[in-house]
């Protein structure tokens, strides 16, 4: 078609625009390359870039040549939907930092699946035909640029939650004090999902009470003196449901149980909780609250605790069954407070044998 084929001049400036974004490893290196970059190309004065997560329900808003973008932010917020086709797109008011107004013409950016994002972009009013096949190509880039980024990122979560669970799984296995070892864990979980507080409830004996069986964070020394009913409070309720939880308003929650934020001074804005079972026992919940910078707790994040709450739950069983032997066997039949010196050890457990090795060793 006439009019349709692009310059020499301009194939080499996209060969120079695929070069940049192909070096991109983030949402933001790839926004600060090409935008400028396609606004030079098509001689734009503002482009902008929308990308929509959908496992966090949030989004990215970049730009280039805007006075002002957040109210451009909510209109392509409105606009978009991740099904091709459902987005009803109309052109966005743009405030020029030139002081003229104008209107963003905006592109859904396709994967195989779904829609990313949108691509915004000031066109003339006439636009001509080499600008359209100029996007026809730069789009396309942009996609597959933003896909692998995507699946980088997506790795790089999966290999350091890897890594977290093996750490959490070896400290935990090779524990000879579990509550230390629990200390470490929850300092573990609070890292993971940028958490300031982290605590584990286990039930007692009776089945009818929490009690903080470890904590982390300004609330701790409340906490570790501290119980209360087991059919209260959002640990209760995911005690009783085995359902884990993300409340991001957790002062407005109606099963939300106040009493330590009142006893402790502690505000608790938002929070994950994890039931804690061990095959069909139940042991308790673990709980992180109050995620670093006023953000919103996020479900992959609840998946991730997930992870770690099987290792926590066997292992304060097979703590709490220690103890019970300890007070039955050990000082009941051989009137020791400690492994140390023991003569009679239980050979085939491996927990009184590592105690005792532990003990010699001292």
């Amino acid at each position: 078609m006439p009019g349709s084929e692009i310059s020499a001049a301009e194939a080499l400036y996209l060969i120079d625009l695929a070069e940049m974004t192909a070096r991109a490893h983030s949402f933001a290196e790839l926004a600060e390359a090409f935008l400028p970059g396609l606004a030079r190309l098509i001689q734009t004065p503002a482009a902008i870039l929308f990308l929509q997560d959908q496992n966090l329900s949030t989004h990215s808003f970049f730009q280039t040549g805007l006075h002002s973008a957040d109210p451009v932010r909510i209109q392509c917020a409105a606009q978009f939907h991740p099904d091709p086709g459902m987005a009803d797109l109309t052109p966005v008011p743009a405030p020029l930092k030139s002081g003229a107004q104008a209107h963003l013409t905006l592109f859904p950016l396709h994967t195989s699946q779904k829609v990313m994002g949108l691509l915004g972009v000031v066109l003339p009013e006439a636009g001509s035909l080499s600008t359209r096949s100029l996007l026809d190509k730069a789009i396309p880039l942009l996609t597959h640029s933003l896909i692998q980024i995507k699946e980088r990122s997506d790795f790089e979560k999966q290999l350091n939650s890897l890594n977290i669970y093996l750490n959490v799984s070896s400290m935990i296995a090779q524990a000879l004090d579990l509550r230390d070892a629990l200390e470490a864990v929850l300092y573990f979980c609070m890292e993971a999902v940028s958490a300031e507080a982290a605590s584990v409830l286990v039930l007692d004996y009776e089945k009818k009470n929490f009690r903080f069986y470890s904590a982390e964070g300004p609330t701790k020394p409340v906490l570790l003196t501290a119980s209360f009913p087991a059919d209260q409070g959002l640990a209760g309720h995911v005690l009783q449901t085995q359902q884990s939880v993300v409340i991001n308003d957790v002062q407005n929650h109606p099963m939300f149980y106040g009493k330590f934020d009142k006893d402790s001074g502690f505000l608790t804005k938002n929070m994950i909780v994890v039931p804690l079972t061990a095959g069909e026992e139940k042991i308790g919940v673990l709980e992180v609250l109050n995620k670093v910078g006023d953000e919103p707790f996020y479900e992959e994040e609840r998946l991730l605790l997930h992870n770690f709450a099987e290792e926590i739950a066997f292992a304060i069983r097979n703590g709490k069954m220690f103890e019970v032997v300890v007070k039955s066997y050990c000082k009941q039949r051989q009137g020791l407070n400690t492994c140390k010196g023991c003569k009679r050890p239980l050979g085939s457990w491996t927990p009184c044998v590592k105690y005792r090795e532990a003990s010699i060793e001292v």
